[in-house]
């Protein structure tokens, strides 16, 4: 009898513990990124990049903003009520996510959970929790204003002007990782948006971008259990 009333004991023990962990069965991510300020600095306005994380659930493609800096989260520019070419791949999945159809303004900006300042640290790291065991697709866009080159200038040779200061596009880095602890992953560049318009689109071409691919030294994305 002793030993049946362990056995249920035990039994009830493994359960509970079964249904605690199931309540909120989920690991964190941790974003880390490494910026070169020598590299931003000499673009024509010196400014860090604005910078956006997103995850794609692979299965069902349900999209989760993690990180934004200020400027694009809230739509707060100098002299200027938007700028559409600041982070336009990550717009495009805000209103996805978010059933917008507009750019975030002072007015109805991103929630602050999710919104950083733009940072001058060399190292910025970010955390989120996510789904163990789901897969993700990491999106990260990273855009210096006003880093012209050859390629990208502020007026191109068909006479085009770039109004917004953009200079090269923002670069789309891409990765993949299973949300269980110990797996890690590092995003590689993807893609760019168009120098000089809002269109939401990734083109997958880095013809020309120079500078835009050395401003972040190191991207890792890592998971554990806390």
């Amino acid at each position: 009898m002793r030993k049946l009333v362990t056995a249920i004991s035990v039994l009830l023990l493994m359960t509970a513990g079964y249904r605690v962990r199931g309540a909120d069965d989920s690991v964190t991510l941790k974003f880390t990124f490494v910026q070169d300020a020598a590299v931003y600095e000499e673009s024509d306005y010196g400014e860090p990049p604005q910078v956006a994380i997103w995850l794609e659930e692979v299965e069902t493609g349900v999209l989760r903003t993690v990180y934004v800096t200020y400027r694009t989260a809230a739509g707060d520019f100098y002299g200027k009520v938007e700028c559409q070419v600041s982070l336009p791949a990550w717009i495009a999945a805000y209103r996805k996510e978010f059933g917008k159809e507009e750019f975030p303004t002072p007015r109805d900006p991103l929630p602050e959970a999710m919104t950083s300042a733009t940072s001058t640290d060399s190292v910025v790291e970010t955390r989120t929790r996510a789904a163990r065991g789901k897969e993700y697709r990491i999106w990260i866009e990273v855009n210096v204003a006003g880093d012209f080159n050859a390629a990208f200038q502020l007026e191109s040779p068909d006479l085009r002007l770039d109004y917004h200061g953009n200079g090269q596009p923002s670069l789309v880095y891409a990765g993949r990782i299973v949300a269980e602890p110990g797996n890690s992953a590092v995003p590689r560049p993807f893609g760019r948006t168009d120098q000089y318009t809002y269109t939401g689109e990734i083109l997958e071409n880095l013809d020309g971008m120079d500078s835009a691919l050395a401003c972040f030294t190191r991207i890792e994305v890592s998971c554990s259990e806390n």
